[in-house]
């Protein structure tokens, strides 16, 4: 595939926000963002498209648009709601549980080119104890089977840097970020089975993320610019250090595979 450069976007505002608790478990969060985006180059220069590397090494800067008013600047107010309903929990040190996320950003037509939208995205995951084991301290935690789903929705006017983009450490792991495309609409799925080991655990995994054919949807359609396949899958291994993850992951699209080091969790 090809190289392409990177384009680095800012974003400046203010969000202000109310929450409310349903549960100890579940809670409502709605507020509203103001932004101003601007897209730059690695010169830092403001860059209204895209950019792509020409046979003879040079760089062309004729790729898709980068911001909706075609300028590398928007400015952009929406509204934000989401619903979080966390049932996991920690039994031994192992998590175990459901975790249900659901979010709109509405835009309000108020901004550059009076974006009006609906960016709608729904995360399930769950975490499935495989194992009875005693609850207390010292005692081993079970080992665990994660399945986890992303989809994501945008209908109306959708920028290219508010495109949901497939491929990255919390994406589908194996690729770089974006690198399966990005689109309108999206599906990812994984399972990761955990099993525990000496105080920490190792895990075997496989994800999937699809743009369900939406990509020639984004504004200049940079999926298929960039030659990039809108859809791919990965599978590997990993363990647990501390705060970092070491895993291999084979990027099912080209059969090769990497080491990766990540912090945090995946889910």
């Amino acid at each position: 595939m090809d190289e392409v450069p990177p384009i680095w976007v800012d974003r400046a505002g203010v969000k202000a926000n109310i929450s409310e608790n349903f549960t100890s478990q579940s809670k409502f969060t709605i507020g509203l963002v103001m932004e101003e985006i601007t897209t730059h180059n690695e010169s830092s220069n403001i860059c209204p498209n895209g950019q792509r590397v020409l046979p003879n090494g040079g760089i062309s800067a004729d790729g898709p648009p980068t911001t909706l008013s075609g300028t590398g600047i928007d400015q952009m107010a929406f509204l934000q709601a989401n619903i979080t309903s966390d049932n996991t929990k920690f039994l031994n040190g192992a998590i175990v549980g459901s975790r249900n996320v659901f979010q709109v950003d509405q835009g309000l037509g108020i901004g550059s080119k009076f974006p009006f939208f609906n960016r709608h995205q729904l995360t399930l995951t769950r975490f499935f104890q495989l194992k009875e084991v005693e609850e207390g301290a010292g005692e081993p935690p079970p080992p665990v089977l994660v399945l986890h789903g992303h989809y994501g929705g945008c209908v109306g006017d959708l920028p290219s840097y508010d495109a949901f983009s497939l491929g990255g450490p919390y994406s589908v792991r194996g690729y770089n970020m974006g690198e399966i495309g990005a689109a309108r609409n999206i599906l990812e799925l994984a399972a990761e089975i955990r099993i525990p080991v000496e105080g920490t655990h190792i895990y075997a995994f496989a994800e999937h993320g699809n743009d369900l054919g939406t990509s020639k949807d984004v504004k200049g359609n940079p999926t298929e610019v960039y030659r990039r396949p809108g859809h791919g899958s990965s599978y590997g291994f990993g363990a647990k250090l501390g705060l970092v993850r070491a895993e291999y992951a084979v990027d099912h699209n080209s059969g090769t595979g990497a080491f990766f080091f990540r912090f945090g969790e995946r889910f």
